[in-house]
């Protein structure tokens, strides 16, 4: 049985979770069309008229994960075990299938599939929130992960009775910052950025793409709306459609560059707001909060010694690069 479990010294969660089966080795990819039978059951999914549930037709396609994390058939406990603290893996595991094309990426799915896909995001946020058993949902991307079984292009939802540490570290950021200035630190930012330059890879109508001041590795990107919002599920259809084509001509940029680099993408997003563990917890958050998206190159390289990151390209290096290599593509 898995559950949740907090580490006193640092006060951050650990899943304990035993290994899951490995499940039946097959050839067949469970999410190309044809093979829908091989995945669960589906959750929703976006169809060509006509097309039935849980076969061929879908354009986007979201399943549980076989082996998932969390389940939303676990029931929610909170418990003490002496003076430790203990919750039961309430939550969901699921995976976007982002396109029916088993080989394609985001530099070759096309814009609007993008912009599918990242509708569906906020379906899922949408949804998974109305469960107020759930207090935070994180969506990531990973391409090329070293010893990934599947390869067709998806994204994954997981959802928790918690908030991920990185995330509350975060949010007590932006509300302390808020609190001081009675500013968005992401707005200030922004500003900052686009007036400064030197950072900048690429402004939008919509959204800022820079290098962060202290990013953590070589090349890690933030990606900034320009209008603000705490949640990802305020995005509009244009806002939608703008950061599509960013991601397309960003991933374009960067495999062409970088010869098709591993990356991980993650949608960081306010937690479940209608989820509260104490009445005045949140209260600024829809001002100081802003929600965005953090893309790292060969995540798996990040280095670090005694916590503190280690970064050996500057990020205003970093910026020109990625800069010049857009404008050639």
């Amino acid at each position: 049985m898995s559950d949740l479990r907090k580490d006193v010294t640092r006060g951050q969660w650990v899943l304990v979770r035993p290994r899951g089966e490995a499940g039946s080795a097959s050839d067949d990819c469970p999410f190309c069309p044809g093979n829908e039978g091989l995945a669960p059951l589906e959750i929703a999914a976006y169809r060509k008229e006509g097309s039935a549930p849980n076969g061929p037709g879908w354009e986007v396609r979201v399943v549980p994960e076989r082996d998932p994390y969390f389940r939303v058939e676990t029931d929610l406990v909170r418990e003490g075990v002496g003076m430790y603290d203990k919750i039961t893996t309430r939550g969901a595991s699921e995976l976007i299938i982002e396109s029916p094309g088993h080989e394609d990426t985001l530099t070759t799915m096309g814009e609007r599939q993008v912009a599918r896909a990242l509708w569906m995001y906020r379906d899922r946020l949408e949804d998974l929130k109305r469960d107020t058993r759930i207090r935070d949902i994180l969506i990531t991307r990973r391409h090329k992960k070293p010893g990934a079984r599947l390869t067709h292009p998806y994204s994954r939802v997981v959802a928790i009775p918690i908030i991920f540490d990185e995330v509350r570290l975060e949010l007590r950021e932006a509300r302390d910052y808020y609190q001081f200035k009675r500013r968005c630190m992401y707005c200030d930012i922004a500003r900052q950025e686009i007036s400064s330059e030197e950072r900048v890879v690429r402004l939008t109508p919509f959204f800022l793409v820079i290098i962060p001041y202290a990013a953590r590795s070589p090349l890690e990107t933030l990606i900034i709306p320009r209008q603000h919002h705490c949640e990802f599920e305020a995005v509009t259809p244009e806002e939608a459609a703008d950061l599509a084509q960013v991601l397309t001509a960003y991933f374009h940029t960067v495999s062409r560059r970088f010869e098709d680099p591993p990356y991980e993408m993650v949608l960081h997003t306010a937690p479940n707001l209608r989820s509260k563990v104490q009445q005045e917890e949140w209260a600024t958050i829809a001002d100081d909060y802003h929600w965005h998206l953090e893309v790292s190159l060969w995540p798996e390289q990040r280095n670090r010694y005694g916590g503190i990151f280690i970064n050996e390209l500057s990020p205003e290096d970093a910026a020109r690069q990625l800069r010049s290599a857009w404008s050639q593509g």
